[in-house]
């Protein structure tokens, strides 16, 4: 019982110099500004309809070629 009490005491001892940190502020989208959000928004909607663009063009190619395949 003794060498139980022992070892529980630097385990006390240790949790009690543990520090708290303060509370940090919440920052919503990284720190980023507003115009780097705005621009980043732009770029996506530039990529996604330049890409959807794209795929519909190789699909109207495909079926441009289907429809002239010979049979």
């Amino acid at each position: 019982m003794l060498d139980e009490q022992t070892n529980d005491q630097p385990h006390k001892q240790a949790h009690e110099q543990v520090t708290e940190l303060p509370p940090r502020e919440a920052s919503f989208g990284g720190g980023m500004s507003e115009r780097h959000k705005e621009r980043g928004a732009s770029w996506r909607v530039f990529i996604y309809i330049a890409g959807s663009h794209l795929l519909l063009a190789f699909m109207a190619l495909l079926f441009y070629l289907g429809s002239h395949a010979g049979k």
